[in-house]
């Protein structure tokens, strides 16, 4: 049986993946319905876990004024974003195409619904690096220059950037739809280039800079304890940056491995399963690091949490 070989009413959507097996219920082996049972679980438990986290974090910065300065805006936004994820990628994936393929039913029945999972991981994963993108520089910024910072970081100006992260995610929807590769490929490789070389630059400069400070350029206790705050939100991004990459780089190394070597269509499937579940986990993991490195994201979790338990049936 032919696996790469896509039917004709998928093969518009499909144009990029022609070289990958498709799902055939003959696949659906007990080892197979384990593996998606389990990926099926995992993401009923994650996605409510997901909105309700992210949603934690929103009405944190909200409602306390330590939190509400424009670094933590930025998280919140990113917040946002998680929380697409996990109201629309997970149920989507999980309800849709595990619950499909546990059906047996054959690709020809949800063909467009694996390609719509893959377009909204990989325009995820534009806003989402691009929101980390906009942290680091407002990280360096802060860092660097510390007197110009609310004259260089406005609101006017946060409010644009974030716009344009959500401008910069339509180019990718659009090639995708109009099957457009090339300039898909093209776009998405450089914003997500681009991403990378911002957050590199900013790390390495802001650390720089960060020690240098505390070594001996400031003596006051005060811009010294200012300084270390910088610094641990500094290494908090940086927790957030590398749970990102983590999420994501196994799926890249098996898009680059299933190119290269010959897999076995069961082997494909499962993994690639695994991956994708992998990636749309990444939204729950962030709110867990806000709570795990600010005192003040603790505090304002726990007030929010207790606000809830006393909240009068109407």
């Amino acid at each position: 049986m032919n696996f790469s070989s896509h039917s004709p009413n998928c093969s518009q959507f499909a144009s990029s993946d022609v070289s990958d097996p498709e799902w055939r219920p003959n696949v659906l082996t007990s080892e197979m319905s384990v593996a998606l049972i389990s990926l099926t679980i995992v993401n009923l438990l994650v996605s409510p876990l997901t909105i309700f986290l992210n949603v934690l974090v929103i009405l944190a910065v909200k409602t306390t004024p330590q939190l509400r300065d424009k670094y933590n805006v930025l998280l919140a936004c990113l917040a946002g974003s998680d929380i697409m994820t996990g109201a629309l990628g997970q149920p989507v994936f999980n309800q849709s195409e595990l619950i499909y393929r546990l059906t047996g039913s054959p690709a020809s029945e949800f063909c467009i619904i694996p390609h719509a999972v893959r377009l909204f991981i990989r325009t995820s994963l534009i806003s989402a690096l691009q929101y980390l993108a906009m942290i680091s520089i407002e990280r360096y910024i802060s860092i660097i220059f510390p007197f110009k910072y609310h004259d260089i970081v406005t609101k006017r100006r946060l409010i644009v950037s974030v716009i344009l992260v959500w401008l910069l995610v339509f180019p990718s929807i659009f090639f995708s739809i109009y099957n457009l590769d090339l300039l898909n490929s093209f776009f998405y490789g450089f914003v997500i280039f681009l991403a990378i070389f911002i957050l590199i630059f900013c790390r390495i400069a802001s650390y720089h800079e960060a020690l240098a400070r505390i070594a001996g350029k400031i003596t006051t206790p005060s811009a010294k304890a200012k300084v270390l705050k910088e610094k641990k939100a500094l290494k908090t991004t940086s927790f957030v940056i590398g749970v990102v990459l983590s999420c994501y780089i196994p799926m890249t190394l098996f898009r680059i491995v299933s190119r290269s070597h010959k897999i076995s269509p069961d082997a494909f499937l499962a993994t690639e399963s695994f991956t994708v579940t992998l990636v749309l986990c990444n939204s729950v993991f962030n709110p867990l690091i806000y709570c795990a490195r600010s005192r003040e994201y603790r505090r304002a979790f726990k007030k929010l949490l207790h606000r809830t338990n006393y909240v009068q049936p109407l």
